[in-house]
């Protein structure tokens, strides 16, 4: 024993690498901040309120985002990326880019959390340490240098997620959809992570800069183990971002999971897979794009035509936007398969705007769930919305509309300028499938931001007659009722209208996103 202790003592001691904790800080905040409330929740459970958990969740996310715009304002200069931690994590614009996005997202969730979602007071500091956990793993998806780094981020981003979905303790969709994401989700880790040891194998290294030198400066002469190698990394992150024909996840989670935690999922997840589908090829194998693009302009193809068209057929509100979710991976994956700087930039502007309106469009439906009394809306039931509720029908289908593309919303310049990258690079013929797919995508659209405005038939008015004798037969508790439901949509009609003055505003007023965008394309 003495001997092995010698041995140890006298052998080289590991040299770690550097660590500048301000680079990583916006990680940090979310992870210590999640700790705090962790700790805060176990200490002190029977005198936290769920606003306490809340307002605790807020802050963090809230000097996440200040940290994140000091940093960009830190980053000024156009030489001022640089990697740290050994080189495998990045600190660029490109991923201060999504911390602000992610900061964005999370507040905007942790707010929602505590009016649109059945959680006793023990489970609302669950669903607040999740959300900022889930979110410290997107942010390190966006800045990873290196695909183990990127790897790491994944699973926490993930596991988060599948604990997320199922956190309402009474839904048994939820559970259901929870597993399903769960044993998809381990598949398709496992196939990047494959994926990863064929890249490591073809090129004797993970780091993504690293990975670029070598194929820049040496002819593989048998490459079939580093296109295994790409196809399992698109495989593994196109799960992520909802790509056909890896989508089939999407429709059943986002149907089961409650309204906050779908619109939170379709933002940060999406987000997060596009910013290390971006980062890893666009960055690290850019000098084999003639392998990699035309894969993805069919992966593109086929998400935008099958979003678009099984959407038609859904009846269910959340499952037509979970398709409607799956045609708009397509066009923001028109971005990488441009292979540009244009091309990039669209597809970050993309997904900055769409995250906006995707949290604000589940906020809205959460609304109405509460409003109606019902979980899980059906398109019938958009029905009279517009006499119940004035707000909550304009918001809804503003962000409808903005989703379809309309001018004057920022959904408009989103479409318009990841088509116009692709006609840049000269893809024609998949800007023709995209013009499609959007024509195709109008008619459910349409037909969404239509319904509010139709009366609502004899069935319905017998429902209404019917809930009003089930509520107790007596005016007292059918006003109760009423001034609950009041009260709960409070901080989700905050949400709701910072997601509809943003869409609005920034699709008239586009030119301050569109440079943020332009600007963040400057990988290191």
């Amino acid at each position: 024993m003495s001997f092995l202790i010698a041995q140890v003592a006298s052998s080289t001691p590991i040299k770690l690498p550097p660590i500048e904790y301000s680079a990583i800080a916006p990680e940090l905040i979310m992870i210590v901040g999640a700790v705090v409330v962790l700790l805060v929740s176990s200490l002190v459970t029977k005198h936290l309120s769920k606003a306490t958990s809340v307002a605790l969740g807020s802050v963090v996310a809230i000097v996440s985002l200040v940290d994140s715009i000091y940093l960009a304002f830190r980053s000024g200069g156009q030489n001022a990326n640089k990697a740290v931690l050994a080189g495998a994590v990045a600190l660029d614009k490109f991923a201060i880019f999504f911390f602000v996005l992610f900061s964005i997202v999370a507040l905007l969730t942790i707010l929602l959390g505590q009016d649109l979602m059945d959680l006793n007071k023990g489970r609302i500091p669950e669903f607040v340490v999740l959300v900022l956990l889930s979110t410290s793993g997107a942010m390190l998806m966006a800045s990873a240098l290196d695909l183990i780094v990127l790897f790491l981020g994944l699973e926490i981003l993930s596991i988060s997620l599948y604990v997320l979905v199922a956190i309402e303790s009474g839904s048994d969709r939820g559970r259901e959809s929870s597993i399903k994401y769960f044993m998809l989700g381990g598949f398709s880790s496992a196939v990047f992570l494959y994926g990863v040891a064929l890249i490591y194998g073809a090129t004797g290294t993970t780091n993504i800069g690293q990975i670029f030198t070598f194929l820049a400066n040496n002819l593989i002469k048998s490459n079939g183990v580093l296109l295994a190698g790409m196809g399992m990394l698109l495989v593994g992150l196109g799960f992520k971002i909802s790509a056909v024909p890896f989508h089939f996840w999407a429709p059943d989670v986002y149907q089961g999971a409650p309204s906050p935690v779908t619109g939170y999922m379709a933002a940060t997840a999406k987000a997060a897979g596009f910013a290390a589908l971006l980062r890893v090829f666009f960055s690290g194998l850019i000098t084999n794009q003639s392998d990699w693009v035309p894969v993805v302009g069919t992966l593109a193809v086929l998400t935008m035509l099958v979003g678009a068209i099984l959407a038609v057929v859904q009846r269910d509100i959340k499952r037509t936007l979970a398709y409607s979710s799956i045609n708009q991976a397509g066009f923001i994956l028109l971005g990488l398969y441009a292979a540009s700087n244009r091309g990039i930039g669209a597809s970050l502007y993309f997904l900055i705007t769409y995250s906006v309106v995707i949290v604000g469009a589940f906020a809205t439906i959460g609304a109405m769930e509460r409003l109606l009394g019902k979980r899980g809306l059906q398109l019938d039931d958009l029905r009279g919305l517009a006499k119940k509720s004035p707000f909550l029908t304009f918001s809804f289908v503003a962000l409808i509309l903005a989703q379809a593309g309309a001018p004057f919303t920022t959904g408009f310049l989103a479409k318009f300028n990841v088509v116009l990258a692709a006609v840049s690079s000269r893809h024609y013929p998949v800007a023709l499938v995209a013009m499609i797919s959007a024509a195709i995508a109008v008619f459910f659209y349409l037909r969404m931001a239509l319904l509010p405005f139709r009366a609502a038939g004899s069935e319905d008015e017998a429902q209404a007659g019917l809930e009003e004798g089930e509520y107790g037969g007596g005016t007292a508790v059918l006003v109760k009722e009423d001034v609950k439901v009041k009260t709960k949509v409070d901080a989700a009609a905050v949400v709701i209208a910072v997601a509809v003055v943003i869409t609005v505003g920034l699709g008239i007023w586009a030119g301050p996103l569109v440079s943020v965008a332009n600007r963040a394309v400057l990988l290191f």
